[in-house]
């Protein structure tokens, strides 16, 4: 079947109470991955009903993300009648019928219907590696009629059930009062939803005290029409305030709570286009609360209950020893390891703890030393469990109760202290450090050492988690005869080797305690983010070219140390881009291809101010100078100058100087014609990296 030349109908049908549930709806809980993270997701089920029949898709539901009713698009569209493709290369998707030829395009916001634009509020989205299709999209894409009954929670695609007349339907959402005219039918009124604003979130009121009852009073002026809790993960709380814009205009930080440590407000509109205010709690784990709505609709109380910790055992058994904090709930607590002495420490903020021991009972433990508690600033209670060096110990909440285990390690002789981030291992048996093979995989997250030889019998093999800035871990293991010791790392980092005569010290350092100079190359986009394409070519791909062609001339070139923020087609966050470049770099450098029309053509480089500049080392605009005066005369295009771009995330958020290459217009045939020749490929990265060492090498880095 297929619609065509219907009306848009999407409208609310009934109006939703404050806690409106669907009596027969159940709860969808799954984890949803989508640009780029994971996602907890547990909402009540969304129907889908396609003229009158339900519909359910065996790959994925849909689902509610940022108060947008999300649709599995392939099965839906083939249910209307639809052949969908997908285009890897260009990540677009196309939905083609006997009238219609539609083309979306991942995470942009305009699609094509027959040849001509439409633009969607929201964008496509790839959740679960499954293409997800907004409400909206889907009625303005297909030309059908789709309705969204807010209580039930049910999209109907075609034919909706009558809620007025005896034949009549409703043409459009009531933005006014809370009743709209039924057009079509005798008697028929509309009783859906109101998306009027009555009211604005004004204020949050916090805990007198880290100590006090930890109560949280949001208080609209006017009144909201309803508000809803969604479940993102654990460690959020989100109330959504319906008919009420933001009136919060900074974010609030000075909670006076142990385990709220920011609340957030932002301002949506919902699919229906009813304006809503999401508040959103951050809390340090997983809390037991109650939300309760005042009659007037005026006022949201939160109110976190107080956890007791009732007891604090311990036990022994074959090769595992436990410590158990048995509470009233969940706890909230946040766990470290440590070193020197190797431990773990709890901490669990607002809770009750009368009557627990300074020092638990340890008895008949062989790897557990010690089990002590207090109280950290009067409002976390701590509990240190204290074991030797080498034990593994881990840890779970579940149920009110967290559990700590400690096994005996399967390492030996080895030591390693976290405040200076060394492993030490015993000079057993004499090791030629000259012969020690490097391996850094930073963008897989590790850095490997191996050993000239077989050294199971004097270093064991397993795992110990040491959780320190830089490392997570790290690994011993055998293979082919010879010892590999791998660096679980949180940040890149490099590593130094020395032999002190009794031991040998490995030592994870920031890449400035090694290099003299550190330049990190970005290249731009990649992943589900293609950047923009013309005249036959991708940008991500060609960033990702040139980044490498880059990297190796400046490596050839000079002693300046590189880096790259990806080397395949992945797509790190820029916030992480930007994050990496701060914590390890002298100098960052982004390169991508600009669009336009077909007549505009040339390169630029941009960049960014940054309140340090001045201090007599290189800046952006410097470094933007050096690679701008070389790059348009190797490529034979435009030079359209330096330019500052401080809306630029990339650029906006590092303190180190960075700038963003705009190499050429893919969408100009010149200038895409050379990018795609190797030997222009090569004038440019050789133009890029000349500046780059230029630059590197005239100015004070640090």
């Amino acid at each position: 079947m297929w619609y065509k030349g219907k009306r848009l109908l999407l409208t609310t049908l009934a109006a939703g109470l404050l806690y409106t549930t669907t009596a027969f709806a159940a709860n969808v809980q799954m984890d949803l991955f989508y640009n780029g993270a994971h996602h907890a997701y547990n909402a009540k089920e969304i129907a889908i009903v396609i003229d009158g029949e339900s519909y359910t898709d065996p790959n994925m539901p849909a689902v509610s993300i940022d108060g947008r009713t999300m649709l599995p698009m392939r099965g839906i569209c083939e249910e209307l009648g639809c052949t969908v493709t997908w285009n890897e290369a260009a990540k677009q998707v196309y939905a083609v019928s006997d009238t219609h030829t539609v083309v979306f395009q991942i995470d942009s916001k305009t699609g094509y219907k027959n040849g001509e634009t439409f633009t969607m509020d929201v964008a496509l989205m790839i959740v679960n590696d499954r293409t997800m299709l907004p409400v909206r999209a889907l009625a303005t894409a297909l030309d059908i009629d789709v309705t969204w009954d807010d209580p039930n929670r049910t999209v109907y695609i075609g034919e909706a059930p009558s809620t007025g007349g005896s034949a009549g339907s409703n043409t459009g959402t009531n933005t006014g009062g809370n009743t709209g005219t039924n057009t079509g039918g005798s008697t028929g009124s509309n009783t859906g939803t109101s998306t009027a604003t009555t009211g604005k979130v004004s204020k949050v009121t916090v805990p007198a005290s880290k100590t006090a009852a930890q109560n949280f009073v949001i208080t609209t002026t006017g009144t909201f029409n309803r508000c809803e809790e969604v479940y993102v993960s654990d460690n959020k709380v989100v109330l959504d305030f319906y008919g009420a814009t933001n009136g919060l205009s900074t974010n609030i930080s000075a909670t006076n709570s142990p385990f709220v440590t920011a609340i957030r407000t932002a301002q949506h509109t919902a699919d229906n286009g009813e304006t809503y205010t999401r508040v959103v709690f951050d809390l340090t784990g997983k809390m037991e609360y109650k939300v309760t709505p005042n009659a007037a609709k005026n006022q949201v109380t939160l109110a976190f209950e107080q956890v007791e910790i009732k007891s604090i055992t311990s036990s022994h058994s074959g090769n595992t020893e436990t410590v158990t904090i048995n509470a009233s709930g969940a706890t909230g607590a946040t766990v470290t390891t440590m070193q020197d002495p190797y431990r773990t420490v709890i901490d669990m903020p607002g809770v009750k703890a009368d009557g627990i021991d300074e020092i638990i009972n340890t008895d008949g433990l062989e790897y557990v030393s010690e089990v002590r508690t207090g109280w950290m600033n009067g409002t976390t209670f701590r509990v240190v469990v204290e074991a030797s060096d080498l034990t593994q110990m881990t840890w779970k909440e579940e149920n009110g109760k967290l559990t700590v285990t400690i096994q005996k390690s399967t390492l030996e002789n080895l030591s390693y202290n976290d405040s200076a981030n060394t492993l030490t291992l015993k000079k057993v048996k004499n090791i030629n450090t000259g012969s020690i093979k490097h391996k850094d995989a930073y963008l897989d997250g590790y850095y490997e050492l191996t050993l000239p030889g077989d050294y199971s019998d004097v270093y064991g093999y397993g795992t110990l988690n040491v959780n320190t800035s830089q490392i997570k871990s790290f690994t011993i293991s055998t293979t082919g005869g010879n010892t590999v010791i791998r660096f679980n790392q949180n940040i890149i980092s490099a590593y130094t080797i020395k032999d002190t005569g009794s031991a040998y010290e490995i030592t994870a350092k920031n890449p400035q305690q090694v290099y003299d100079k550190v330049l990190l190359l970005d290249a731009g986009h990649g992943g589900n983010d293609p950047g923009t394409s013309g005249n036959g070519l991708t940008e991500k791909t060609m960033n990702l070219t040139m980044a490498l062609k880059v990297k190796s001339y400046v490596e050839n070139n000079s002693n300046i140390k590189v880096y790259l923020t990806r080397d395949d087609d992945s797509r790190p966050a820029n916030a992480d881009r930007a994050k990496a470049a701060n914590q390890i770099a002298d100098l960052m450098v982004s390169i991508h291809m600009n669009a336009g029309a077909a007549s505009a053509s040339g390169t630029e480089t941009l960049y960014a101010a940054h309140s340090n500049d001045g201090n007599c080392t290189l800046t952006s605009l410097q470094a933007a100078q050096a690679v701008q005066s070389r790059l348009p005369g190797a490529l034979s295009t435009t030079n359209r100058g330096v330019k500052s771009r401080p809306d630029l995330l990339i650029l906006n958020s590092t303190t180190v100087p960075a700038i963003l290459i705009e190499t050429c217009f893919l969408s100009n045939p010149g200038d895409a014609l050379k990018i795609s020749q190797a030997t222009y490929q090569d004038a440019a990265a050789k133009a890029i990296g000349d500046g780059i060492v230029y630059a590197m090498n005239k100015y004070k880095l640090r």
